[in-house]
């Protein structure tokens, strides 16, 4: 007989997740977690990281201010973080959540929970500490931790991941960052801030991949100006250290070169944490280092799922807990649910963010999907120019039908400003339909409204709509001068 009707391995997101609805729905669950509940993001990842980089701004928006002030005796020279005080906040924020993700917490909840390292003995059955746990149904959430790149000399120099970048007894003179996704640009944006001196090295053509290029060269362009040195199209060929600085030796070509350190950050993407399982032994299906899944987040062992970034799909915590839905769903309650990737939000917290819901043009012509864009600047939005946001991006990807099937921001909060974006593609709106609701002015918002008005103004305001009205109802003004 089984020990419990449900096993889930990890603490995470994800896990969190299907163990807390398994317990409060009846089922015996058994949640297993080796280190830290609440997993890399709480600990090591989006908590942290957004902390941290909501402190950074602080120090960019003292750094400006000066230009406004008339008396200027009294102020430092230079703003000097004190990273111990920096340290302790973003401790203070992990902890204020963290009883959220308690064990305390989920055994009130009904689940049973085991600190300790999970190992497959049959695929029905887990050992934990010499313990033996079974059962129907098991899920995989061990989630993943920083891709190490094989680059030579690397593993022979004290290198920063996202495990020890927030605990940092000093704040280093300079930084090379290893990697030009979200976690590279996110963070190196936020220490430049502080007062390093930072480079990206990406092998990529540009950074941020992931995005539309346009909107990413947005966020480039500010990470220049703010001094942040950006080498894209160069791969790392060695890394030493001569005890004082580290020396990545980067190159592209036939052209080599060195930049030189005090730390360096690894920021090269995620593996999934599932070599401990000993999934080979019990036939689980593993590609690229994550665990093959449907739809339906089942493996190739169809009562063990795997879900959150253990899976490979999208490592981010909000398609985690959409994963995590879907097999509480399927397992306690025996009803149906797939997870739909199509209108998939992302958000790279940079300043200004860069925030995508849905297809971006380029993934919608790859998947052969006939499309159009529109691009508006928010330089048509007044409260971006009160607030020093005119950069920003805004691009619309719509079909053959003018349904809004992708949108793209690159501006100041593009990730709040993302809500009717995401009602759009899950929707299937037409682009019209964005005009509908009454923006409060001024805000970052109208974006929306003005990008249609922009957009349609031609097909209204023009010679033959003139030529018909005046036709109609005698109205006898010229219109514009047309050129």
């Amino acid at each position: 007989m089984n020990t419990h009707d449900v096993v889930v391995i990890g603490g995470g997101a994800a896990g969190l997740t299907v163990a807390s609805g398994c317990a409060q729905l009846g089922m015996k669950t058994a949640l297993v977690e080796r280190e830290h509940m609440g997993g890399d993001c709480l600990h090591y990842g989006c908590v942290p990281s957004k902390t941290l980089l909501h402190i950074a701004s602080r120090f960019r928006s003292a750094a400006e201010v000066r230009r406004f002030l008339v008396q200027r005796d009294g102020l430092p020279s230079e703003l000097t973080p004190d990273m111990s005080a920096i340290n302790n906040h973003v401790a203070e924020v992990v902890d204020a959540i963290a009883y959220h993700d308690s064990p305390e917490r989920f055994r009130s909840l009904g689940a049973e929970v085991f600190l300790g390292e999970a190992t497959f003995r049959s695929a029905n059955e887990v050992e934990v500490d010499g313990e033996r746990l079974s059962a129907r149904h098991i899920v995989i959430a061990t989630g993943s931790r920083a891709a190490i790149p094989p680059i030579p000399g690397l593993e022979d120099i004290d290198y920063l991941t996202n495990r020890n970048m927030f605990t940092l007894a000093e704040l280093p003179r300079s930084l090379v960052v290893l990697g030009g996704g979200p976690i590279g640009v996110e963070l190196s944006q936020a220490y430049r801030r502080l007062g390093s001196e930072v480079t990206i090295v990406e092998m990529a053509p540009r950074i941020l991949p992931r995005d539309d290029a346009q909107l990413a060269a947005v966020v480039e362009a500010r990470l220049k100006q703010e001094g942040v040195h950006v080498l894209t199209g160069n791969a790392v060929t060695r890394v030493d250290s001569d005890g004082r600085k580290k020396v990545v030796s980067v190159g592209s070509g036939s052209s080599r070169h060195t930049v030189e350190a005090e730390q360096v950050l690894v920021a090269a993407g995620r593996t999934a944490n599932i070599e401990q399982l000993n999934l080979d032994s019990i036939g689980v299906a593993v590609e690229r280092g994550a665990v093959v899944v449907n739809d339906k987040m089942q493996s190739s062992i169809p009562h063990i799922c795997a879900i959150g970034d253990a899976n490979g799909r999208f490592p981010f915590t909000h398609v985690a807990g959409v994963e995590a839905s879907v097999v509480v769903r399927r397992v306690a309650l025996h009803a149906g649910g797939r997870v739909d990737y199509s209108t998939v939000p992302w958000v790279s917290y940079t300043d200004p963010e860069l925030a995508n819901a849905g297809h971006t043009q380029a993934s919608a012509e790859a998947a052969g999907i006939p499309c159009r864009t529109i691009i508006q600047s928010f330089s048509a939005v007044d409260r971006a120019h009160a607030e020093e946001g005119t950069d920003g991006l805004i691009k619309i990807v719509l079909d053959r039908r003018d349904r809004v099937i992708g949108t793209g921001i690159a501006a100041t909060g593009a990730g709040e400003l993302l809500g009717p974006a995401l009602h759009a593609v899950t929707g299937r709106w037409k682009l019209s339909r964005f005009r509908k609701a009454l923006t409060p002015y001024p805000t970052m918002g109208e974006i929306y409204g003005r990008t249609v008005s922009i957009e349609l103004a031609p097909k209204l305001f023009n010679r033959r709509t003139r030529s018909i009205l005046k036709a109609l109802f005698r109205y006898r003004g010229t219109g514009p001068v047309e050129a």
